[in-house]
């Protein structure tokens, strides 16, 4: 179960990290600018939370961790610290997306 935890929380942090660094290299390079930055950072970061909810939940359902009441709590703890994991990730990426130098 802690494994269960674990995956999903990496997982999805993971994913909206990766999303974070290629639409800053994008914004550095001037071919997006910052606030459409923001902008596709923060559809992408809710719709990867909502697909990591939805992971997790198909995944515990696999496992068989909704066979008991114990069990079903966790899951759906699980469920929860996914959609957590993405939206700290997204508040790590609006706070740190910046513009490139101008001289």
């Amino acid at each position: 179960m802690l494994g269960f935890f674990i995956v999903g929380v990496m997982a999805a942090a993971g994913v909206c990290l990766a999303v974070y660094f290629w639409l800053q290299q994008k914004v550095v390079n001037e071919t997006l600018s910052l606030d459409d930055g923001k902008g596709y950072y923060l559809i992408a970061c809710i719709i990867i939370g909502f697909a990591a909810a939805a992971g997790a939940f198909v995944a515990g359902q696999m496992l068989g961790y909704d066979a008991s009441d114990n069990t079903s709590t966790m899951m759906a703890l699980a469920i929860l610290l996914n959609v957590m994991a993405s939206l700290l990730a997204l508040i790590f990426g609006l706070v740190r997306f910046h513009e490139p130098e101008q001289f």
